[in-house]
């Protein structure tokens, strides 16, 4: 008989065999720093160690996430509260990580974002010349903590991980790869979204497979920071090459949760704005009901907010987002699911800063190539 969700518990043991075993192949010897927080998957902290240590390898550090009671000490985004002391703190950690080659993050809290130093990690793997994992176990973004929904979500996460085809899957993201290198795609949704991007050449493409091995090359934050569950395909379109309009009415994603980041409320403004672009920037932030405080806002950004900063497709077949999910499960990685990333891209190797960054969740679109052939369609992958 199937156990019922109030039984069922995580396979935390297989779970940390496919980060330390499978992912990351450690090696005796290779010194690994964690980031954790103690009060969340506790006991995968424990099988992970474990693992690590059967495999010889050297555990340097563990760098623990803040507590609420820490967190009042720090700020919004989970600095030291004094700049100069913020600087040394970041460059005491990234001292850290130059003695080791392993960095595997684990699950932090999802409940506040003081729960780490936001972006630090990012910034240091960006020319850390190691390896990791970022083992995500995230919550529904928007359900009350007592709902269903996140038992049922973390089902989702572990057969996407262990059930997952990793050779099948990674030869599906090189298809998709060939087929959209030195391509124009179309994007468009029931909605009104009707946009174009240039995919480069010769340019940089993150194949999220779930492998972390020695093997692996790696180029940027992205590629240094293999993340599970996997399945993401990431590019940076062609300067200039955004042309049309992202149309948000409300659940564009076809739930009601459907973005996330800082610089602008969607979830007060989301449910009627175009963001109308041409020759790769906005030039529009166009609304029936919300247009004299989409003005304000504006005004106020800074740097390239008005630049596509990535663009992910969603690959793994087994991500599937559980019906009374308010957001896409793991940011919309499952399979057929697109994400449009504007304002800064520095972590996957780009040039764009800004104070804007918003992830817009997609996953019932139309994507084809330009004289070419449809690559999803309702939300479904047909490479």
């Amino acid at each position: 008989m199937a156990k019922s969700l109030d039984a069922w518990r995580p396979d935390w043991s297989a779970l940390a065999a496919q980060i330390v075993d499978r992912s990351l192949q450690v090696a005796r010897g290779e010194r690994v720093v964690y980031l954790v927080d103690p009060n969340e998957c506790a006991e995968l902290f424990d099988e992970v160690r474990a693992a690590v240590l059967r495999r010889g390898g050297v555990e340097q550090a563990t760098i623990l996430g803040w507590s609420r009671r820490l967190a009042e000490q720090r700020t919004p985004g989970g600095r030291a509260l004094d700049a100069e002391t913020a600087q040394r703190e970041l460059a005491a950690h990234r001292g850290l990580l130059a003695t080791a080659g392993i960095f595997i993050w684990l699950p932090t809290s999802y409940a506040y974002p003081e729960a780490i130093t936001t972006w630090e990690s990012e910034r240091i793997l960006s020319d850390w010349r190691g390896r990791g994992v970022h083992f995500h176990w995230f919550p529904d973004a928007g359900s009350p903590p007592d709902h269903p929904v996140h038992r049922e979500l973390e089902r989702v996460y572990q057969r996407a991980i262990l059930d997952l085809d990793y050779a099948a899957h990674a030869e599906r993201q090189r298809r998709l790869v060939n087929a959209i290198r030195g391509r124009t795609i179309r994007v468009t949704t029931d909605q009104g979204t009707d946009i174009t991007f240039a995919c480069p050449k010769d340019g940089w493409y993150c194949r999220n497979d779930g492998d972390a091995s020695p093997a692996r090359s790696r180029t940027t934050a992205r590629d240094r920071e293999e993340e599970l569950p996997c399945g993401a395909v990431r590019l940076i379109p062609d300067k200039g090459s955004a042309r049309g309009v992202i149309a948000l009415r409300g659940g564009i994603s076809g739930h009601t949760w459907n973005w996330n980041g800082t610089g602008l409320d969607l979830a007060k403004l989301g449910d009627d704005i175009d963001i109308v672009f041409a020759d790769g920037r906005v030039t529009e932030l166009r609304s029936k009901t919300h247009q004299p405080e989409l003005d304000r806002i504006r005004a106020g950004l800074r740097g390239d907010w008005d630049r596509v900063g990535e663009l992910v497709f969603g690959t793994n077949p087994l991500l599937v987002t559980p019906p009374a999910a308010r957001m896409p499960a793991y940011w919309a990685f499952g399979e057929g699911g697109f994400r449009i990333h504007l304002g800064h891209n520095w972590e996957s190797g780009g040039d764009y800063d800004s104070d804007l960054y918003i992830n817009l969740f997609f996953m019932n679109t139309t994507i084809s190539v330009a004289g070419g052939d449809t690559m999803v369609s309702g939300g479904r992958l047909l490479i």
